[in-house]
């Protein structure tokens, strides 16, 4: 007779091969190759073989407890409607409704911040730049008494992002600043703020590519944080260093020698697997335009 439960036959392939490809995914960081109108810009990291997009809902369906039916239905509608970088499919846009957030900017050589749709930190309205991003419709816009982005479908039923940031740098930049992220760190080189994303910091670069949409090139960014330790935790995988639990999605662009920056953060992994498409999404809609 077979197995009742999978996992526990499984689970030790599983880890095997995270060890395995955790010795070999030490590589050199590679400068961006351009291929037409997407290029990879970099796919480092001692433990991407978690987020491989074949291996990952695999692992996690074994790693993390789910309901195996539910989660396979939401991955078939998921890989139905989304390609693999957030994009909707062809054909499929009218079937899928999202809530669009607009606002604008003049440019400044201070750091200017919105979260959640909300100007923060002094942040200015302003005419000069337009600005904007969607997220589904489904998820709750924060005025209904839910969490904003909580998603109400059936399976879910939690907050399916934790923030949405935007922000603009501070002083003057160009693309080059921009090429210099695999080299010098993300973070650094987009001057991500500290006070909302000091974690970004310390966060592994999973993957990059650079896209084109409309006149700018947008550098897009996968990149996780695991906790410094997970001591005696369930989290604890007893292979030196704990899973990821903080999950961040950029996308940024330099716009009249200025660096803007969208950043869609996932801090649940079980989230992550149902969601990461539509979160891909909201980080590939992001535009910004000058309007004089």
């Amino acid at each position: 007779m077979m197995p009742t439960n999978w996992g526990f036959v499984i689970q030790p392939f599983c880890l095997l091969v995270i060890l395995c490809c955790t010795c070999q995914a030490f590589q050199p960081v590679v400068q961006p190759q351009r291929l037409g109108r997407a290029s990879v810009v970099c796919s480092v990291s001692r433990r991407d073989i978690m987020f491989d997009s074949l291996l990952l809902p695999s692992i996690l369906a074994i790693l993390l407890p789910t309901e195996p039916s539910l989660a396979s239905e939401v991955q078939d509608l998921t890989s139905q409607l989304f390609n693999p970088d957030g994009s909707l499919k062809e054909g499929v846009e009218s079937e899928i409704k999202f809530r669009k957030v607009e606002f604008g900017w003049d440019p400044s050589d201070d750091l200017s911040m919105n979260q959640d749709g909300v100007n923060v930190g002094d942040t200015k309205d302003g005419s000069k730049l337009r600005l904007s991003y969607e997220y589904p419709l489904r998820w709750s816009d924060g005025k209904d008494g839910d969490p904003i982005y909580f998603d109400r479908s059936e399976g879910t039923n939690a907050k399916a992002c934790k923030r949405i940031t935007v922000y603009q740098s501070s002083g003057f930049a160009d693309e080059k600043r921009l090429e210099k992220a695999t080299t010098i760190g993300v973070a650094k080189a987009l001057d991500a703020p500290e006070s909302v994303l000091s974690r970004m910091y310390k966060a592994d670069i999973i993957s990059g590519r650079i896209v084109e949409r409309g006149s700018n090139e947008y550098y897009e960014f996968d990149m996780a944080a695991a906790p410094d330790s997970c001591d005696n935790s369930k989290e604890n995988l007893g292979l030196g260093f704990c899973p990821y639990d903080n999950i961040f999605l950029l996308s940024a662009t330099v716009v009249n020698e200025h660096l803007y920056c969208i950043v869609v953060e996932c801090d649940d992994t079980k989230i992550w697997k149902l969601a990461s498409a539509e979160l891909k999404r909201v980080r590939s809609s992001f535009v910004v335009e000058a309007t004089a």
